[in-house]
């Protein structure tokens, strides 16, 4: 990164402070223009043989169209080598940033050896990019020691800064999972001023144009960068890539024609792809673009990626008493919320993780996921009539319901969900029967706060706790993240919170551990 920190301020850098302006202004003279690699590397989805490996080139990475500061298609080199000083190239070859994917590059890099570190890197127009660090994945019936995994989500640039990824590319994880809101479409107004920690100064971002910036501007962060260049990172989304809560084609705004909402869901899910280390995928007729896959980790682990916002149906009871919002209803008056016909994955990827989990032969299958899973009574006593919060699972119980039943039936070994967007760290237990605590447990469900984003009101929900046996911890006061070990025998989860949001410099420690015992669902405190 020597070539990126020598152009601007490097203790900047190194603590997470550098921002548009000053990507914006540095590097003027080095090879007759700006510097094109302003917004880092990447490498992502990796393989046994192989990964993505990923950049973005830009002169002014917040250009009102959204392209960069760049026009013409630029020829790019990209390298993969075996040890870091690049004396050994494993791999290279040549590409083309063209402008209708806004200067993006992915590589699907293959014939690798497996199990063993890589270092990549690219040129353009005689410029370099930093190098990142990325590692391919055991071969497929490989005996496998460790997993170290780093989990994150709900990063607002407006509520603060990145320091929590600066600790988790500390940590050197084998894999990042993104589990959903990577970036916020929205500012906060006006009537929050005061909550700004560093302006998005961006407007809404409903055009292809102003998701793309948004994910640049999100890419400026060093700590953000630092993170992407140690390890590959999987990455799925949740609501806030588009729109808070939409579901499905149905946007949250009452009167959004569905054919509408699709042309601003289509952009949101281009940029989305432009931005991240994924593998190709493309928006097809339908305006739909499939994010769900597999990665396997020898016999250790299969993660099972899940996309909880495209293929779902409409939100229960959204045109209804609740003011079209369909967000926190009562069950007694909520008419559909319990329909079989409903689905929270869509019929196609419900069949795709059923079928994936009655082959599993790993030790731990990991479902890598947007939303709560294990659900969440609003109500203070059994009496009392329950109020759910229908973004969530809670929504779709009869979706749930199907998943729980294929759990138990099934039997992969060893299931785990990991779950974002709720800011709040959670350590459940996933019920065979939702409505009925007392029935058995077919899964652990760990839930990771956000990286920056605010969380929900801790007495209230703490106040509901009581009737909600399956959940063994929450809290909602912590910004961080999930750091995870993963050997034959157990799991190790521990919650990694920062001092404050507001500090560049956030020291770091463990609010929480969880293990999950092989062969005994549900976690205990460590």
């Amino acid at each position: 990164m020597s070539g990126f920190i020598s152009r601007v301020d490097r203790r900047a850098v190194l603590t997470g402070l550098v921002a548009a302006p000053a990507v914006l202004s540095f590097g003027r003279a080095w090879a007759g223009g700006a510097y094109l690699f302003p917004l880092g590397v990447a490498s992502g989805d990796p393989a046994p043989d192989g990964f993505v490996i990923w950049t973005r080139l830009a002169a002014d990475p917040l250009a009102a169209d959204g392209l960069g500061g760049l026009s013409d298609a630029i020829p790019v080199r990209w390298e993969v080598a075996a040890e870091e000083g690049f004396r050994h190239i494993a791999a290279a070859g040549d590409v083309i940033a063209a402008r209708d994917a806004a200067h993006s590059v992915h590589v699907e890099v293959a014939g690798l050896r497996p199990n063993r570190p890589y270092w990549y890197r690219f040129t353009a127009q005689g410029q370099q990019s930093p190098a990142g660090r990325a590692i391919t994945t055991p071969a497929p019936n490989a005996q496998t020691d460790r997993l170290r995994l780093a989990v994150a989500s709900c990063s607002h640039w407006e509520r603060g800064y990145f320091s929590a990824y600066g600790h988790m590319a500390d940590e050197a994880p084998d894999m990042t999972l993104f589990l959903g809101d990577y970036i916020y479409e929205y500012s906060l107004g006006p009537d929050r001023a005061d909550q700004v920690v560093r302006p998005y100064n961006l407007e809404e971002a409903t055009t292809l144009a102003g998701y793309r910036n948004r994910y640049a501007l999100h890419r400026t962060d060093a700590n953000l960068q630092r993170l992407h260049a140690v390890a590959p990172c999987v990455a799925v989304w949740d609501d806030h890539e588009i729109q808070d809560d939409y579901s499905g084609i149905w946007s949250k705004v009452r009167g959004v024609a569905p054919n509408d909402f699709l042309q601003r869901r289509a952009a949101g899910y281009q940029a989305f792809y432009e931005a991240m280390p994924i593998r190709r995928t493309r928006l097809d007729a339908a305006l739909q673009m499939p994010i769900y896959r597999r990665i396997r980790y020898g016999k250790l682990a299969e993660f099972f990626m899940l996309d909880g916002r495209q293929y779902r149906s409409k939100q229960p009871c959204s045109d209804g008493e609740n003011g079209g919002k369909g967000q926190i209803v009562a069950d007694a008056t909520c008419w559909d919320r319990r329909d079989p016909s409903r689905t929270f994955l869509g019929f196609d990827q419900e069949r795709w993780l059923y079928d994936g989990l009655a082959r599993a032969d790993a030790r731990w299958n990991i479902l890598g996921q947007d939303l709560v899973m294990a659900g969440l009574r609003l109500s203070r006593t059994p009496e009392e009539e329950p109020r759910y919060w229908t973004d969530t699972w809670d929504g779709f119980p009869a979706a749930r319901d199907r998943l729980t039943q294929a759990l138990s039936t099934l039997k992969p070994s060893n299931p785990v969900v990991l779950s974002g967007d709720y800011h709040s760290f959670w350590t459940n237990d996933v019920k065979l029967d939702s409505r009925d605590p007392g029935s058995p447990t077919v899964a652990t469900e760990f839930v990771g706060t956000s990286i920056t984003s605010t969380g929900p009101a801790y007495e209230g929900l703490m106040a509901v706790m009581p009737n909600n046996p399956q959940v063994k911890f929450f809290d909602s006061r912590q910004r961080g993240y999930m750091s995870i070990d993963v050997r034959p025998d157990r799991m190790d989860t521990r919650y990694r919170v920062i001092s404050d949001v507001r500090d560049p410099q956030a020291p770091i420690s463990t609010l929480k551990s969880w293990t999950v015992e092989s062969g005994r669902p549900g976690a205990v405190a460590a």
